[in-house]
């Protein structure tokens, strides 16, 4: 019989040390559990292609710094979109500058609205921009106020996501 990793027994072994691995290079406590976490449940998402023979710990400590180097690099383009923003600020009026925000965060979200499926879209559009209730979304497209609810959220989440990758 194969041998095969106990993911239990593996997390409760290398959670803590990993996390401490984390904090070395992004020096926040909080993503540093966030990352070690996405990296076991990467682990395992492999499941049984992993070859418990070899060192798992390396491949999973290997999957914890590729992450950490990704969210510094999201850092460093949030530094400098923010960057970019500072020095925009100070050639615009306050006005001027929180339409041109709303603009370009609007444009972002009809970009990311666009690749959703067409009820998601829909639901969507319909709650936030047009200001429709659950209720009658569900009427008027037929189907029921779960399915609304359930569509919203998964855009909501969609958009979310996106914006935290963007920014940070």
């Amino acid at each position: 019989m194969e041998d095969r990793l106990d993911f239990a027994d593996f997390y409760c072994s290398n959670y803590s040390s990993a996390v401490h691995y984390a904090r070395i290079y992004i020096f926040d406590e909080e993503e540093a559990r966030d990352i070690v976490s996405e990296a076991f449940v990467r682990l395992m998402e492999l499941g049984e292609k992993l070859d418990c023979n070899k060192n798992v710990y390396a491949f999973f400590i290997s999957i914890v710094h590729s992450r950490c180097l990704d969210y510094l690099r999201r850092m460093e383009r949030r530094r400098k979109v923010e960057d970019n923003i500072r020095q925009s600020a100070d050639r615009f009026s306050d006005d001027e500058f929180r339409a041109m925000c709303h603009k370009e965060l609007f444009r972002m979200v009809g970009c990311m609205l666009d690749g959703m499926p067409n009820i998601r879209r829909k639901v969507y559009c319909e709650v936030h921009f047009d200001g429709h209730s659950r209720t009658e979304v569900a009427k008027t497209m037929n189907v029921t106020k779960r399915v609304v609810e359930y569509q919203l959220r998964r855009a909501e989440e969609c958009i979310s996501t996106n914006l935290r990758r963007m920014y940070g």
